[in-house]
């Protein structure tokens, strides 16, 4: 938006405490922003919401989907001639919003392709990044008035940078910020597959977590107390049989009330690291959340501090052009190495050691 231009909020992306603040600012569905000032070195821009002024960096700024005046008027006068413009505006904001773009995350064999054909049928076309030999289909389907734009990502074990599969999950998480994610689980070996599930709640994102394949644990004798344990994690939880398409409404229907923030499962936890580990965490993630407002708004900074000192290739690319990342480098380093030394093991085993203790 340039200096002088108006637009109506639709939604605000992101997640965790960045989309939290950036929406107790005022930034929320249907109110009017006006650009008051765009800095000559593009940072800060100054937006007037509700009779304030409000000073965002364009890192942010960028997160907050909007719809123009001069858009919102074409597509008024196309669809809803006749009626008053209040009228039609709000029912243009109501149906824009109820667009929600979902991420199907899950491991190799988790049915998570069998969901994502349950949930949009034949109705999708394939996507990829240049130069990444992966792909990701895309479908789409309708419940409740609202419409889903369903994303199969690859099946991945973990959310490092080691393989094309992982980066692609990861990259598309950072680059698409989807509304929702969807985490595909057997749930007759939840062991192993809410590994992938504890590095999702790192990104904290709005998830949910779909207990794949839920006959064959019934079948075992076995039973789940879900309700529980996706409060424990923070993460709703909802059986379901993608091949029979048993629990997709519940499903869906979840996907709406997370959507909405009115599902009060949902909390963000952090999975604690071990106090040898979470000593080197902790002057990391407070030295990046001093930055916290150049930084990429994706991901928190605690996540950013824990793949530093992975020495993540991916997050060093994202943090490298940083007037501060030395200091970072430097103290994840640091601590990477007083790790390794008090624990007799690298910093990527010990948060695999701890993360399955948590499980």
């Amino acid at each position: 938006m340039r200096t002088g231009e108006s637009a109506t909020i639709l939604k605000v992306l992101g997640h965790g405490g960045f989309r939290r603040r950036i929406m107790e600012m005022g930034f929320v569905r249907g109110k009017k922003v006006e650009v008051v000032l765009n800095a000559p070195l593009h940072d800060p821009i100054v937006y007037r919401i509700m009779d304030y002024e409000i000073s965002l960096r364009r890192s942010e700024a960028r997160m907050i989907e909007v719809i123009t005046h001069e858009e919102a008027e074409q597509l008024l006068d196309e669809q809803w001639s006749g009626e008053a413009t209040e009228v039609k505006l709000e029912r243009l904001i109501n149906q824009r919003s109820k667009r929600i773009n979902v991420a199907l995350v899950g491991n190799p064999n988790s049915g998570k392709t069998s969901l994502f054909n349950a949930i949009s049928g034949s109705r999708e076309h394939v996507g990829n990044y240049s130069g990444v030999t992966v792909d990701a289909k895309r479908g789409y389907c309708t419940h409740r008035g609202y419409r889903f734009e369903i994303t199969d990502l690859p099946g991945t074990y973990a959310l490092t940078a080691y393989t094309p599969e992982e980066l692609y999950v990861r990259r598309h998480l950072a680059e698409h910020t989807p509304d929702v994610i969807v985490n595909t689980v057997v749930a007759s070996n939840l062991e192993r597959n809410l590994y992938l599930t504890t590095e999702l709640i790192d990104l904290n994102p709005r998830m949910i977590v779909a207990l794949n394949m839920y006959d064959e644990l019934e079948a075992s004798g076995a039973a789940i107390d879900y309700e529980n344990l996706g409060r424990m994690m923070g993460v709703p939880m909802v059986p379901v049989v993608a091949r029979s398409g048993r629990g997709i409404e519940q499903l869906l229907d979840t996907v709406i009330a997370v959507y909405e923030n009115q599902d009060e499962r949902v909390r963000h936890i952090h999975i604690g690291q071990g106090p040898v580990v979470e000593a080197g965490i902790q002057p990391l993630a407070n030295a990046l959340r001093d930055s916290r407002n150049e930084l990429p708004q994706a991901f928190p900074p605690r996540y950013l501090a824990m793949k530093l000192l992975e020495n993540d290739a991916y997050v060093i690319e994202q943090l490298n052009r940083y007037p501060k990342y030395a200091e970072w480098r430097s103290i994840a380093e640091r601590e990477a190495q007083r790790i390794k030394n008090q624990l007799g093991e690298d910093v990527e085993t010990a948060f695999a050691n701890q993360k399955y203790g948590f499980i």
